[in-house]
Protein backbone atom coordinates (compact mmCIF):
# COMPACT_ATOMS: atom_id res chain seq x y z
CA UNK A 1 0.00 0.00 0.00
CA UNK A 2 1.32 3.40 -1.00
CA UNK A 3 1.00 5.99 1.59
CA UNK A 4 0.38 9.59 1.76
CA UNK A 5 2.06 11.09 4.34
CA UNK A 6 0.70 14.06 5.71
CA UNK A 7 -3.34 15.22 4.00
CA UNK A 8 -4.55 18.23 4.05
CA UNK A 9 -6.88 18.35 6.88
CA UNK A 10 -4.10 17.06 9.62
CA UNK A 11 -1.36 19.00 8.18
CA UNK A 12 -3.44 22.14 8.95
CA UNK A 13 -4.08 21.05 12.47
CA UNK A 14 -0.10 20.11 13.20
CA UNK A 15 1.25 23.76 11.63
CA UNK A 16 -0.78 25.24 13.28
CA UNK A 17 -0.04 23.90 16.83
CA UNK A 18 2.22 21.86 18.33
CA UNK A 19 1.80 17.95 18.57
CA UNK A 20 -0.22 17.37 22.28
CA UNK A 21 0.11 14.05 21.91
CA UNK A 22 4.07 13.93 21.01
CA UNK A 23 5.15 12.18 24.57
CA UNK A 24 1.73 9.91 24.78
CA UNK A 25 1.90 6.17 26.02
CA UNK A 26 0.83 3.41 24.09
CA UNK A 27 -1.97 3.05 26.58
CA UNK A 28 -3.08 7.03 26.25
CA UNK A 29 -2.60 6.34 21.93
CA UNK A 30 -5.18 3.27 22.59
CA UNK A 31 -7.32 5.25 24.44
CA UNK A 32 -7.49 7.56 21.87
CA UNK A 33 -8.13 5.57 18.95
CA UNK A 34 -10.85 3.67 20.63
CA UNK A 35 -13.19 6.36 22.14
CA UNK A 36 -12.14 9.48 19.73
CA UNK A 37 -14.39 10.78 17.14
CA UNK A 38 -14.04 10.13 13.82
CA UNK A 39 -14.00 12.42 11.10
CA UNK A 40 -14.55 12.43 7.36
CA UNK A 41 -13.01 9.55 5.70
CA UNK A 42 -10.42 9.48 2.20
CA UNK A 43 -8.91 6.81 0.79
CA UNK A 44 -5.51 6.76 2.11
CA UNK A 45 -3.17 5.87 -1.26
CA UNK A 46 -2.82 3.29 -4.05
CA UNK A 47 -3.04 0.13 -2.33
CA UNK A 48 -5.57 -2.64 -3.23
CA UNK A 49 -6.70 -2.44 0.10
CA UNK A 50 -9.42 0.22 0.10
CA UNK A 51 -7.82 1.51 3.16
CA UNK A 52 -8.99 5.03 4.69
CA UNK A 53 -7.03 8.06 6.60
CA UNK A 54 -9.09 9.97 8.66
CA UNK A 55 -8.57 12.76 11.11
CA UNK A 56 -10.01 11.74 14.75
CA UNK A 57 -10.74 14.21 17.65
CA UNK A 58 -10.90 13.93 21.44
CA UNK A 59 -11.59 16.92 24.28
CA UNK A 60 -9.96 19.19 21.65
CA UNK A 61 -7.26 17.05 20.66
CA UNK A 62 -6.60 15.91 17.02
CA UNK A 63 -4.40 13.51 15.22
CA UNK A 64 -4.74 11.33 12.49
CA UNK A 65 -5.53 7.35 12.10
CA UNK A 66 -5.26 4.72 9.53
CA UNK A 67 -8.32 2.59 8.82
CA UNK A 68 -8.90 -0.96 7.42
CA UNK A 69 -11.80 -2.93 6.85
CA UNK A 70 -10.62 -5.58 4.48
CA UNK A 71 -11.25 -9.42 5.64
CA UNK A 72 -10.58 -11.71 3.08
CA UNK A 73 -10.20 -15.48 2.49
CA UNK A 74 -8.94 -17.92 -0.16
CA UNK A 75 -8.33 -21.47 -0.02
CA UNK A 76 -5.53 -20.83 -3.08
CA UNK A 77 -4.84 -17.18 -4.28
CA UNK A 78 -3.13 -17.06 -7.87
CA UNK A 79 -1.23 -14.17 -8.51
CA UNK A 80 -0.96 -12.19 -11.93
CA UNK A 81 2.49 -13.49 -12.96
CA UNK A 82 1.61 -17.31 -11.86
CA UNK A 83 2.91 -17.00 -8.47
CA UNK A 84 0.13 -18.96 -5.38
CA UNK A 85 -0.57 -19.02 -2.15
CA UNK A 86 -2.76 -21.68 -0.07
CA UNK A 87 -5.04 -20.47 2.63
CA UNK A 88 -4.53 -16.92 1.85
CA UNK A 89 -5.91 -14.22 4.01
CA UNK A 90 -5.66 -10.32 3.95
CA UNK A 91 -7.31 -9.24 7.07
CA UNK A 92 -7.56 -6.35 9.40
CA UNK A 93 -7.45 -8.39 12.51
CA UNK A 94 -3.14 -8.95 11.77
CA UNK A 95 -2.80 -4.74 12.31
CA UNK A 96 -3.93 -5.60 15.72
CA UNK A 97 -2.21 -8.93 16.09
CA UNK A 98 0.69 -7.75 15.16
CA UNK A 99 0.66 -4.44 17.47
CA UNK A 100 -0.35 -6.67 20.44
CA UNK A 101 2.82 -8.49 19.62
CA UNK A 102 5.11 -5.75 19.52
CA UNK A 103 3.93 -5.10 23.16
CA UNK A 104 5.07 -7.93 23.94
CA UNK A 105 8.69 -8.01 22.43
CA UNK A 106 8.53 -4.52 23.26
CA UNK A 107 8.67 -2.78 19.86
CA UNK A 108 5.98 -0.63 20.43
CA UNK A 109 8.87 2.01 19.25
CA UNK A 110 8.41 0.49 15.67
CA UNK A 111 5.19 -0.70 15.49
CA UNK A 112 1.71 1.87 15.71
CA UNK A 113 -0.61 1.54 17.89
CA UNK A 114 -3.41 -0.74 16.31
CA UNK A 115 -6.97 -1.07 17.95
CA UNK A 116 -10.11 -3.18 16.94
CA UNK A 117 -12.87 -1.14 16.66
CA UNK A 118 -16.40 -0.90 14.68
CA UNK A 119 -16.07 2.00 11.69
CA UNK A 120 -19.78 2.44 9.95
CA UNK A 121 -20.80 -0.57 10.62
CA UNK A 122 -17.66 -2.76 9.73
CA UNK A 123 -14.67 -4.18 12.24
CA UNK A 124 -12.04 -2.63 11.48
CA UNK A 125 -8.35 -1.32 12.66
CA UNK A 126 -7.88 1.71 13.73
CA UNK A 127 -3.94 2.54 13.43
CA UNK A 128 -2.40 5.30 14.87
CA UNK A 129 -0.58 8.10 12.26
CA UNK A 130 3.07 8.25 12.43
CA UNK A 131 4.28 11.49 12.51
CA UNK A 132 7.04 13.08 11.25
CA UNK A 133 7.53 10.94 8.45
CA UNK A 134 10.31 12.12 6.01
CA UNK A 135 10.09 9.42 3.63
CA UNK A 136 9.52 5.71 2.68
CA UNK A 137 11.87 3.12 1.85
CA UNK A 138 11.66 3.23 -1.31
CA UNK A 139 11.73 6.49 -1.90
CA UNK A 140 15.22 6.27 0.21
CA UNK A 141 16.55 4.07 -1.91
CA UNK A 142 15.80 5.70 -5.13
CA UNK A 143 17.20 9.01 -3.90
CA UNK A 144 20.00 6.46 -3.16
CA UNK A 145 20.31 8.57 0.77
CA UNK A 146 22.44 6.93 3.25
CA UNK A 147 21.52 6.61 6.88
CA UNK A 148 23.08 8.92 8.92
CA UNK A 149 23.75 6.56 11.74
CA UNK A 150 24.60 2.99 9.48
CA UNK A 151 24.89 0.97 13.01
CA UNK A 152 21.66 1.69 14.39
CA UNK A 153 20.45 1.73 10.95
CA UNK A 154 21.41 -2.30 10.31
CA UNK A 155 19.74 -2.91 14.11
CA UNK A 156 16.71 -1.36 13.25
CA UNK A 157 16.89 -3.50 9.55
CA UNK A 158 17.82 -6.47 11.94
CA UNK A 159 14.70 -6.24 13.96
CA UNK A 160 12.65 -5.86 11.23
CA UNK A 161 13.30 -8.97 9.47
CA UNK A 162 13.18 -11.13 12.86
CA UNK A 163 9.75 -9.85 13.70
CA UNK A 164 8.99 -10.15 9.74
CA UNK A 165 9.74 -13.76 9.79
CA UNK A 166 8.42 -14.28 13.24
CA UNK A 167 4.90 -13.76 11.67
CA UNK A 168 5.43 -14.90 8.29
CA UNK A 169 4.69 -11.32 6.65
CA UNK A 170 3.94 -11.25 3.05
CA UNK A 171 3.98 -8.17 2.40
CA UNK A 172 6.69 -6.13 3.76
CA UNK A 173 7.32 -4.09 0.90
CA UNK A 174 9.51 -0.74 0.62
CA UNK A 175 6.72 1.47 1.25
CA UNK A 176 5.20 -0.30 4.32
CA UNK A 177 8.65 0.52 6.14
CA UNK A 178 8.18 4.62 7.03
CA UNK A 179 11.37 6.89 8.01
CA UNK A 180 11.29 9.71 10.42
CA UNK A 181 13.17 13.05 10.32
CA UNK A 182 14.59 11.15 13.65
CA UNK A 183 15.60 8.13 11.47
CA UNK A 184 13.15 5.94 13.58
CA UNK A 185 11.67 2.67 11.08
CA UNK A 186 7.96 2.00 11.84
CA UNK A 187 6.38 -0.68 10.65
CA UNK A 188 3.23 -0.57 8.83
CA UNK A 189 0.40 -2.65 7.14
CA UNK A 190 0.53 -6.18 8.57
CA UNK A 191 -2.86 -7.27 7.12
CA UNK A 192 -1.54 -10.48 4.89
CA UNK A 193 0.93 -11.71 7.77
CA UNK A 194 0.51 -14.29 10.62
CA UNK A 195 0.49 -17.31 8.59
CA UNK A 196 0.60 -20.78 9.33
CA UNK A 197 3.09 -22.26 8.69
CA UNK A 198 5.66 -23.69 10.98
CA UNK A 199 8.36 -23.04 8.38
CA UNK A 200 10.00 -19.72 7.87
CA UNK A 201 9.78 -18.00 5.25
CA UNK A 202 13.41 -16.69 4.40
CA UNK A 203 15.69 -18.71 7.03
CA UNK A 204 18.60 -16.48 5.82
CA UNK A 205 16.92 -13.28 6.46
CA UNK A 206 17.88 -14.58 10.31
CA UNK A 207 21.42 -13.41 11.39
CA UNK A 208 21.33 -11.12 13.71
CA UNK A 209 19.31 -9.78 16.75
CA UNK A 210 19.35 -7.19 19.71
CA UNK A 211 20.62 -8.80 23.16
CA UNK A 212 16.80 -7.31 24.43
CA UNK A 213 15.03 -8.77 21.46
CA UNK A 214 16.54 -11.98 21.76
CA UNK A 215 15.46 -12.10 25.33
CA UNK A 216 12.09 -11.03 24.58
CA UNK A 217 11.91 -14.05 21.99
CA UNK A 218 12.85 -16.30 24.68
CA UNK A 219 10.27 -15.36 27.20
CA UNK A 220 7.29 -15.61 24.78
CA UNK A 221 4.95 -18.04 26.05
CA UNK A 222 1.80 -19.79 24.31
CA UNK A 223 -0.41 -18.79 26.64
CA UNK A 224 0.26 -15.23 26.82
CA UNK A 225 0.25 -14.91 23.28
CA UNK A 226 -3.50 -16.94 23.14
CA UNK A 227 -4.24 -14.13 25.89
CA UNK A 228 -2.70 -10.87 24.15
CA UNK A 229 -3.72 -12.07 20.18
CA UNK A 230 -6.02 -15.33 20.39
CA UNK A 231 -9.28 -12.57 19.70
CA UNK A 232 -7.51 -11.84 16.11
CA UNK A 233 -5.68 -15.04 15.38
CA UNK A 234 -6.37 -18.94 15.49
CA UNK A 235 -4.91 -21.59 16.98
CA UNK A 236 -3.07 -22.51 13.56
CA UNK A 237 -1.66 -19.31 13.25
CA UNK A 238 -0.64 -19.02 16.94
CA UNK A 239 1.06 -22.57 16.70
CA UNK A 240 2.98 -21.38 13.40
CA UNK A 241 4.46 -18.88 14.98
CA UNK A 242 5.50 -20.07 18.14
CA UNK A 243 7.39 -22.63 15.85
CA UNK A 244 8.71 -20.16 13.90
CA UNK A 245 10.08 -18.46 16.82
CA UNK A 246 11.86 -21.78 18.18
CA UNK A 247 13.84 -21.66 14.52
CA UNK A 248 14.62 -18.05 14.80
CA UNK A 249 15.92 -18.18 18.08
CA UNK A 250 18.23 -21.33 17.47
CA UNK A 251 19.37 -19.86 14.73
CA UNK A 252 20.72 -17.06 16.68
CA UNK A 253 22.19 -18.93 19.36
CA UNK A 254 24.20 -20.95 17.02
CA UNK A 255 22.02 -24.40 16.97
CA UNK A 256 19.90 -24.42 13.80
CA UNK A 257 20.37 -22.89 10.43
CA UNK A 258 16.61 -21.89 10.62
CA UNK A 259 15.04 -24.76 8.83
CA UNK A 260 15.66 -26.95 12.20
CA UNK A 261 16.14 -26.96 15.90
CA UNK A 262 19.41 -29.45 17.11
CA UNK A 263 18.73 -31.28 14.06
CA UNK A 264 15.13 -31.95 14.71
CA UNK A 265 13.08 -31.28 11.59
CA UNK A 266 10.05 -28.76 11.69
CA UNK A 267 6.75 -29.65 10.42
CA UNK A 268 6.86 -29.16 5.97
CA UNK A 269 4.71 -25.55 5.26
CA UNK A 270 2.95 -27.20 2.41
CA UNK A 271 3.34 -23.50 0.81
CA UNK A 272 5.99 -24.66 -2.05
CA UNK A 273 5.57 -21.01 -3.61
CA UNK A 274 4.12 -18.11 -2.51
CA UNK A 275 3.21 -15.01 -3.05
CA UNK A 276 4.87 -11.88 -2.47
CA UNK A 277 4.01 -8.38 -3.06
CA UNK A 278 7.57 -7.01 -1.18
CA UNK A 279 10.89 -6.79 -2.01
CA UNK A 280 12.02 -8.33 0.61
CA UNK A 281 12.01 -10.58 3.24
Amino acid sequence: MRRTFLFAALAGVLLAQPNPTANWSSTQKEQFLLTADIGQAELAGKGITKSEKAVLTLNGVTHGAHIQSIDVYQPLFKGKDGSQEQDFKDSWKFNVAAYRLAKLLNLTNMVPVSVSRVVEGKASSIDWWVDDVLMDERERIDKNIAPPDAARWRTQMDTIRVFDQLIYNMDRSQENLLITKNWDVWMIDHTRAFRKWTALRNPAAITHCTPDLLHALKKLQRGEVVRQLGEFLTDAEIDGMMARRDLIVAKLEGRGDGTSVSGRQPASSTATKTLSKSAGH
